[in-house]
């Protein structure tokens, strides 16, 4: 099969084009033909090196959409149903510690294999698995919004910050998202949008609704210290509320905080990590979001960026893109 592959890390020119053999699957293992697999992030970082826990050789990819084309059961066992059967999936230590998706097969365990919406198409499929599973656990696991919050997402046009939204919506909070500037923009209706335009804007806009000292949840999916700092003056001082990042944006990591505002509004801070979910519980919400993308209570991407894996200057560009966020719209490895 063919596949992308990085024996050192240090420069997407790392990345190469190799022919290599398709996975052995053990007992308990499905064969994937994938489809299309969405670049992220943290795919490119490990090329680069950024990511101290990716080892090589690697070949990286976290999410995927694809086909089972075999499997080989476990003993006493039949999972045969899942011949043909078009899943997705993401998350575990694949593309860091294990093979990933970059490739034209990947190995996948049997008992967390999930369909996908059946009203998406792989490519689109396969640009949100990590995005969504992201914004599941920054709005359900750690931020535990209710109905009725008041909800600020710094950085809501992003993949992450848009899927909270919707998250948000689905609970019945209410949500203010940030944009650098809403020149291009239709944010969607049930965002009250806040355009980074002053060093006050949020904390003038949050104050312009009404809502002073009423934020409960801050989701920070940006990682800039000005926009950070001034939500944090708006969020209500009893004890409860609760703020979620999950980026930085400088190199070193670092960026001031405003401590006094944080401890004289007894905030809770927690950090997002996508692996703080289990094998088995990312299926779950895997299943769970394929179940209401398909009933239409949540809303898939209307557009994605397919990207040939054969055409490695495009293929570099994407994950040089994804670095920078130069582009609203997702793309994804065609292999």
């Amino acid at each position: 099969m063919q596949a992308l592959k990085f024996e050192k890390t240090g420069s997407l020119d790392e990345l190469s084009l190799v022919n290599i053999d398709k996975p052995i699957l053990r007992p308990g293992e499905a064969l994937v033909r994938v489809r299309a697999a969405g670049i992220n992030g943290s795919d490119a970082a490990g090329v680069l090196g950024t990511l101290p826990f990716v080892t090589t050789p690697r070949i990286p990819g976290r999410d995927f959409s694809g086909e089972v084309v075999e499997v080989l059961d476990s003993p006493g066992a039949s999972s045969q149903e899942w011949i043909g059967a078009e899943v997705w999936g993401t998350g575990s230590e694949r593309g860091f510690t294990l093979d990933g998706t970059f490739s034209q097969y990947v190995a996948v365990p049997i008992a967390v294999l999930s369909r996908k919406p059946a009203s998406l198409d792989h490519s689109r499929a396969g640009s949100m698995t990590l995005p969504w599973l992201c914004a599941w656990i920054t709005v359900d696991t750690l931020a535990n919004v209710k109905e009725g919050d008041n909800v600020i997402i710094i950085g809501a046009r992003g993949g992450i910050g848009s899927a909270a939204a919707q998250l948000c919506k689905e609970r019945g909070a209410r949500i203010f998202g940030t944009y650098s500037s809403l020149a291009k923009v239709t944010p969607p209706s049930y965002v009250t949008p806040i355009e980074l335009g002053s060093k006050n804007a949020i904390r003038e806009a949050i104050a312009k609704a009404g809502l002073q000292n009423k934020i409960d949840v801050l989701l920070d999916c940006a990682g800039y210290d000005q926009p950070f700092n001034d939500a944090i003056f708006t969020m209500t001082p009893d004890g409860t509320g609760r703020v979620v990042v999950m980026a930085v944006h400088a190199k070193d990591g670092l960026f001031p905080v405003n401590l006094r505002a944080f401890y004289t509004k007894a905030l809770t801070l927690k950090g997002m990590l996508s692996s703080i979910l289990g094998p088995l519980e990312v299926k779950e919400v895997l299943d769970d979001l394929a179940k209401k993308i398909d009933s239409g209570l949540l809303e898939g991407p209307k557009e994605v960026n397919e990207v040939d894996m054969r055409n490695m200057d495009n293929v570099k560009g994407a994950l040089q893109e994804i670095l920078t966020r130069a582009s609203p719209v997702r793309s994804v490895i065609i292999p």
